[in-house]
Order: structure tokens, then sequence, then C-alpha cells
């Protein structure tokens, strides 16, 4: 079964655009309560991950297009990046669901690891070929760009995100070996 949901987004007596989305909707009759609300949970983690992720994107593109105190609707790039994502959340949701439901113990970090690897690989690849990368050249700021670039880079694989998924984090002193050693961070396209 899934859910259809549409309607108008209105501004003061104004149709701004029509939406509309299906959703699947999955029976957990047969899970108890406390599993029930350990999946709840689990998949509260990876949409707060992926509204955080949304908004540096968002911003990225905003800094790397204009100045910093530009003003304008940038819905577009949520959706764009809601909608690349979709696909790859319902899969691995899918396979949560079917975990639990054989009774086996679910692994939360690798599939926390995964959806953070989705969502990373997804913000860049909408940044550098859909929004930043895909205008002509002439128009655009090279240096505003790479600031952006490297702002994305930094919330995407920063601490906040980490937090938000609950994946480990580095502590101080691993950052600073890290600078030390010269490593760099090289994001992953998704499976």
């Amino acid at each position: 079964m899934r859910l259809w949901a549409f309607g108008y987004d209105m501004d003061n007596m104004k149709a701004r655009c029509w939406y509309d989305a299906t959703l699947p909707l999955y029976s957990l009759a047969d899970c108890d309560r406390d599993t029930r609300l350990q999946l709840q949970a689990e998949i509260g983690r990876w949409l707060d991950a992926a509204t955080l992720a949304g908004g540096y994107l968002r911003g990225a593109v905003k800094d790397a297009w204009f100045s910093s105190d530009a003003r304008g609707e940038f819905s577009h790039v949520d959706a764009s990046f809601r909608g690349a994502t979709e696909p790859a959340f319902y899969r691995q949701l899918q396979a949560l669901i079917d975990t639990t439901r054989d009774g086996h113990e679910h692994a939360d970090l690798p599939s926390r690891e995964a959806w953070h690897r989705v969502l990373a690989s997804t913000a860049l690849r909408l940044f550098e070929r859909a929004f930043v990368g895909a205008g002509p050249i002439e128009r655009q700021n090279p240096r505003r760009i790479a600031q952006a670039h490297k702002q994305l880079l930094g919330g995407l694989y920063g601490v906040k995100l980490k937090q938000a998924l609950g994946l480990p984090t580095d502590s101080p002193a691993k950052r600073t070996a890290r600078k030390r050693a010269g490593a760099t961070i090289t994001p992953q396209e998704p499976a």
C-alpha cells in the first residue's frame, strides 16, 4: 500500500507551487512496541541527518552563487536533495524492517555509515554537477565556489552530522594527527 499526499504551497492567498508525493506504508503490527520504538528512533536519526545535510547543501549553493547577504527561494535545492536520496532511503528502510521482522539484531553502525555516505555523495554530486558546476563558467566566481565547496565538505564530514547519525567522531588529538599527516577526505559514491 502507498499513501498519496498532495496540495498547493500557498503564499498570501496565491498558489506558489503544487506538491505531491507518494509514500510506502509498512505494516509493523507483528513487531512489539519496543521494536517499533527502536525503529522509529533509528529512522528519526536518518531523517534528522538528511535535513541537516540538505541544509548544508542549500547553504553551499547559495554561497557559491551569491554573496552572503543575498535573499531568495532555494526550496528547489531541498526538493532535489530529497528526491535524489529518497530511493536509497526506502531501500535501506526496507532492509532495516526485513532484518527486524526476521528477528535478527540490526547493526546500527553500518546502516548509519551507509546512510552518511549516501547523504554526502548525493549532496556533493548535486553541488558539483546539477547546481553550481552546471552554470556557465563566465558567470561563476571560482573563489566563492571553492569556499562554498570547502564549507559543504566541512559540514558533510563534520561532527554535527556524525552526531546526528550517532556515528563516532574523531577526538581533537586524532584530527590534529590527521592534519599533520596530510590526510584528505574522499567522498564515495553510493552503491
